[in-house]
């Protein structure tokens, strides 16, 4: 007992010592301390994808920060009525009146495809439940602290200690259960307790400060206008109107760094191909310049014939054809780029192959290349692929771009269409669609209103979308389920593994238009605002093979996790290919060959594909890596009979100079291209 009483005073010894015993009680520092303590065990535990402790504490700060805004709301219904000052007998009674307002609501019966604004009600009663029951758990704890104060720092310090060890026991618990859910993913599991408090503290605590700095702001802004009705409301607005300029120029500074990376150029892909088949080429009017970083790995890991025959011991493969349009080239207005898109395929032939693949990239204009490599082994090189890149920034952060990538989609659709129009039937190549990600979203959405008859519209044979995101429409309008009257039975099938589209009968697998892969545990094909206020399907009755079995909802607390862990699915290593999360390399050969209808293929040749992709994708991470371009493993387009053969014209310096109208402008104003940024 003397031990503590010294430690007590040793940390302050009077005021600033009992205010931070106060602060960290875990049920008494304020009335939504017990909820936020709730969110904070919650948090921890199992969710879809694997956490490193920075995410892990991303996820507990932010369950928090949303745990005290609800008790917020639930503090001002109740301060309605009755006050701090009132006796306890009142406050209680008004908690269990609220508690069992928020029961009631809590029990309004699910109904088939409600709305979001039924469930929200049924959400809103369970947090006022919650809130309620931790007010009342507050309020007993501060009366008796009121009744029986303590004549030192000993007994709230060790209160305090216990509250936090608990606490901290039950969070271990949980994170340790948590680790014995995911000992099976393939991804390594970082995450330890004591670094995600300390992450989850400093982002509870950045949201507390910001919070209490628009408030000063807000109050500074309506002392300054006046204090009538319609002055108040007009600092009100001018504060937030300041604070989301504010948080707009941040947002519009980090975006437009990252954005930067699309112009660096890679040593292992700073040479220009030299076959007419591929943009960036001599004579392409895409020059590689323009193309991007993802569009210049696009057009340099082409495979070849040589390379084709080798893998599927075979003669008489094609070279195929990789058209690249990119976000540096006409960026002005949408048809420019698919008019581009088109003149380039036919300057490369690509009508006048057996197949001609539509692909829609995610936000940085990134391709799944074994998807592309896939297509092309199994369509023995007679194929034509391609792309225009409609953004440069990570897929979060290119949502609003999905318009642009939907328009560019369309009207390369179009064109095709109106091309092959003028080719006889027997002669037209059969026109396929793929997207990954934000890439299944743009192109999936051209046909949205439509359903399958937009397929005809377009002259679309088949597509095949991977991971295809919640948000996509076709998604929301029941389409991807086949539960449309725009989808006709057997037209549109969705499949977590190629297993079971392998199963079926070529009859059936020829009645497909649309083929969806998405996995059961990807968090991008299930996160949507509805989490946060309404239990899913998917966490009902039989679950899949990746969620896990201890996985509940928790309103707020589950849409957080999801949110995060849709940050984790798009973490991949080089070669390790997974048929988890949002990885669909493992699934993607057999999914390409049998999804768009290719020529059949052995188990022996299917098997030969599969670890060709891996070689293609170990081989690619070193060339992403190296400095220089010797120092990179050649790409098939550059190595004949075992040896490495001369590309075309190097580009120069480690970052290219933006796109076409600004080094116009440049030129027209006479700056060097080089300082254009």
């Amino acid at each position: 007992m003397n031990t503590l009483k010294i430690v007590a005073r040793g940390i302050g010894g009077g005021a600033l010592a009992g205010n931070v015993v106060r602060w960290a009680n875990p049920i008494t520092s304020s009335p939504s301390a017990p909820l936020e303590t709730v969110a904070l065990i919650d948090s921890f535990g199992p969710s879809l994808m694997p956490h490193s402790s920075t995410h892990q504490g991303a996820i507990a700060g932010l369950s928090v920060l949303s745990a005290r805004a609800a008790m917020s709301i639930v503090e001002s219904v109740t301060r309605t009525i009755v006050n701090e000052d009132d006796p306890l007998s009142h406050r209680l009674a008004m908690r269990a009146f609220l508690s069992g307002v928020g029961y009631s609501i809590e029990q309004l019966p699910v109904r088939e495809e409600e709305t979001l604004a039924r469930s929200g009600l049924r959400a809103a009663g369970v947090l006022l439940k919650a809130g309620s029951m931790g007010g009342a758990i507050y309020d007993v704890g501060v009366a008796a602290r009121t009744r029986y104060p303590a004549s030192s720092l000993v007994r709230p310090s060790v209160v305090t200690a216990a509250g936090l060890a608990g606490v901290i026991v039950w969070s271990k618990r949980r994170l340790d259960h948590r680790k014995a859910e995911i000992e099976r993913w393939p991804m390594p599991q970082p995450n330890e307790l004591a670094p995600a408090l300390a992450t989850g503290l400093a982002v509870a605590s950045i949201g507390r400060i910001g919070t209490k700095a628009f408030l000063v702001s807000q109050k500074a802004w309506m002392d300054y206008f006046g204090s009538t009705f319609s002055k108040r409301v007009f600092g009100r607005t001018v504060n937030a109107g300041m604070w989301a300029a504010a948080m707009t120029s941040l947002y519009n500074s980090g975006v437009g760094y990252i954005g930067r990376g699309n112009e660096r150029v890679e040593g292992g892909y700073s040479i220009a191909p030299t076959r007419p088949e591929l943009s960036g080429s001599p004579g392409s009017i895409s020059p590689f310049r323009d193309l991007g970083q993802q569009g210049r790995r696009f057009v340099t890991d082409v495979l070849t014939p040589e390379y084709i025959n080798t893998k599927m011991g075979e003669k008489d493969a094609q070279h195929p054809i990789r058209v690249f349009i990119g976000f540096n080239s006409e960026p002005l207005y949408p048809s420019g780029r698919a008019e581009m898109a088109l003149e380039e395929l036919e300057r490369t032939g690509a009508f006048e192959r057996k197949y001609l693949l539509l692909l829609s990239p995610t936000g940085t204009g990134w391709v799944d290349q074994t998807a592309v490599e896939s297509a092309e082994l199994f369509a023995r090189g007679d194929i034509a692929s391609c792309c225009i890149q409609y953004g440069k920034f990570p897929s979060f952060l290119s949502l609003q771009k999905v318009a642009l990538g939907r328009a560019q989609f369309r009207l390369l659709l179009w064109g095709v269409k109106q091309r092959l129009n003028g080719i006889p039937p027997d002669r037209r190549p059969k026109v396929l669609v793929f997207g990954e990600s934000l890439g299944a979203w743009t192109s999936s959405d051209v046909v949205m209103h439509n359903g399958i008859a937009g397929f005809d519209h377009y002259g679309i044979d088949k597509a095949l979308w991977a991971g295809l995101p919640w948000m996509a429409k076709w998604s929301k309008q029941g389409m991807g389920r086949g539960s449309s009257s725009l989808v006709p039975e057997g037209t549109v099938g969705v499949f977590d593994t190629p297993e079971a589209l392998e199963s079926m009968s070529d009859k059936q697998r020829a009645a497909l238009r649309a083929v969806i892969l998405s996995h059961d545990n990807d968090p991008i094909a299930v996160m949507g605002p509805d989490l946060m206020i309404r239990e899913p399907e998917w966490l009902k009755g039989d679950r899949g093979r990746g969620v896990p079995p201890d996985m509940v909802w928790t309103p707020l607390v589950t849409g957080i996790q999801v949110m995060i862990d849709a940050a984790n699915a798009m973490v991949t290593v080089p070669g390790h290919f997974g048929s988890f999360g949002h990885d669909y390399r493992a699934d993607m050969a057999r999914m390409v060959l049998y999804g768009l209808g290719l020529p059949t293929a052995s188990e022996r040749q299917i098997r030969s594909v599969e670890g060709a992709l891996v070689e293609l994708e170990l081989d690619r991470a070193e060339r992403i890596k190296a400095a220089k371009e010797e120092h990179a493993p050649a790409p098939p387009s550059r190595v004949e009979e075992g040896e490495r053969i001369a590309g075309g014209v190097p580009l120069v310096g480690s970052r290219t100079s933006g796109a076409q109208w600004l080094r116009s402008l440049a030129r027209s104003t006479g700056v060097p291209e080089g300082d254009v940024q």
